[in-house]
Formats: C-alpha cells, structure tokens, sequence
C-alpha cells in the first residue's frame, strides 16, 4: 500500500514500483525534479537539452506521459517522424497496460482504443502521438511533448524545413492545447534559428532551461567541475569520448533573443538546482 501511494506521487518511486530494472542516475534525477514541477503545474513551460544518449527521452517522452495520465486526462506527443512518436507512444500505452500502473492508479488502457498512436485510458484519457508536420486537428490536450523535432544536421541547415516546423508548432500544435496547458520541449540544439532558438528569442522569459552538456561548464546544475562528463558510468562504457567530440551541445550556441553568441544556459535564470529537490520553481 505504501509503495502504490509513493508511486502515485513521485515519478522515481513509480520507477521503482515497476520494476524497469534501472535505477535513475543524478542527472535523471534531476530532470524527473523538473518533471514533478510540470505535473504540478509549478512549470507550464520546459526545455530539456541533453546530449544524445542520456535516456532523456526514456523518462521525458515514455515514463513521464504514462504517470502524468495517472494524473490528467490528455497528452499529445509529437517527434520529427510519426514512426518515431509511435514508437514512443507503443512504450508508454505498454506501462499504462501493465499491472503495476493499474495498481498505483485504478486504470488501464481501454481495450477499444489501444492502437500504438492513439489510444485511450478507461477512465477516458487519452494519448495521441504524430510527427511534426502532421496532423492533429480534432485532439485537445492537458500536456504537449515535442521531442527530438529535427531529423538531423541537413533538416536544421535548411532555412525552409525550419520555417515548415514553427509553422506547424505555431498553427497546429499551440491550438490543439487546452488553456493552461503545459508545454515540453526535449531537443539537441543543431541550429541558432531552430524551434528552441525561435522560442527563445519570443519568449525566453516564460520557458524553464535546463541543459546538462557532455562536459559540464561553469555553474554546473550537478555541481560538476568544469570539463566532468555526464553520466561517466554510462558514457564511459559506451562512446563518451565520441559523443563528448559529436554532440551539439557542445557548440556555442545562443540562449537569448539576439543571437549575440555565447553557450546555451544551463539554467535560464543562471541558478543551481539540489538535485535532492523535487519542487522546482519556474
């Protein structure tokens, strides 16, 4: 009973409770921090920037969607391919499915409507995946997750696939939000002008930053000394050298409106988080 009423309340705890078979790591930690805040509706507005391998979308787009429908009706997810949202949309109908969700919340999946983009809850909530450029006219959601919304380096040179993806974020994914709905966006930064550049630049003072680079830089979220590696545990074992030298966090890109240089914040508002600390302030 304790351990269902913890999993209710905290994502790690949930985590646990499902017996996934990996314990978070300190920078998991501190995003699921980050995430909590979001359920809570301490932050409407979160941007996630890791380097590629972090298992930021593992907790982002999968583990976090299936909690947050223990907790509210609606969630619309979006990648820049629709295989790829369903792919993630498949892994998080398949916790919402299981036993243990079931346990912690009272609900399953409606055996009516559980196909792996677009599925409902018993309890009629519902989870709509497409790719950038789709379409999603009809849905209304309580939470928006676009994650990794750039194929690649070719996508974010091109000035026109630039312009096609804000103008669907502007035109289609923003209407299909309810009001007060919470938006999430987890990305590599490949380009200044890219959808989290654009943001940025409208309006930064509303969006929550949080980026952890390959190599940590002063003012590290972590605390780590200037030039520690992320996760050494992980990436040590697997490619952390190659990632440390290919990931675009590692570039110098702008975090304010202007574009006038410098490395993206790895808080917006330039502050340290306790990564012990679950509630976040946006």
């Amino acid at each position: 009973m304790l351990r269902r009423r913890g999993a209710k309340g905290s994502i790690e705890a949930y985590i646990d409770y499902h017996q996934l078979g990996f314990v978070p790591a300190t920078h998991h930690r501190l995003l699921i921090g980050e995430l909590e805040a979001v359920e809570r509706g301490e932050c409407s507005r979160l941007m996630i920037y890791m380097p590629p391998g972090s298992a930021k979308s593992t907790y982002a787009s999968v583990i976090f969607p299936a909690w947050y429908l223990g907790h509210h009706p609606s969630v619309i997810a979006a990648s820049h391919t629709e295989e790829l949202a369903e792919r993630f949309g498949r892994r998080v109908r398949n916790l919402v499915a299981s036993e243990a969700h079931r346990n912690v919340f009272g609900v399953g999946v409606a055996a009516d409507r559980k196909s792996v983009g677009e599925w409902e809850t018993e309890a009629g909530g519902e989870y709509y995946a497409a790719g950038v450029g789709g379409s999603i006219t009809g849905r209304r959601a309580d939470l928006g997750i676009i994650d990794d919304p750039v194929r690649g380096r070719e996508d974010a040179d091109s000035e026109r696939a630039r312009e096609t993806g804000w103008q669907w974020y502007v035109h289609d994914f923003l209407p299909r939000l309810k009001p007060g709905a919470s938006q999430i966006v987890i990305m590599t930064r490949w380009h200044e002008d890219d959808l989290g550049g654009r943001l940025l630049e409208r309006e930064a003072s509303k969006w929550r930053v949080v980026e952890l680079p390959m190599e940590a830089l002063p003012g590290d979220p972590l605390r780590r000394k200037p030039g520690e590696r992320l996760w050494p545990e992980w990436f040590g074992r697997y490619g952390g050298d190659r990632q440390a030298r290919s990931t675009c966090l590692e570039r110098a890109l702008p975090a304010a409106p202007g574009g006038r240089g410098g490395r993206l914040l790895q808080v917006l508002d330039g502050t340290q988080l306790d990564t012990n600390a679950h509630a976040m302030s946006c």
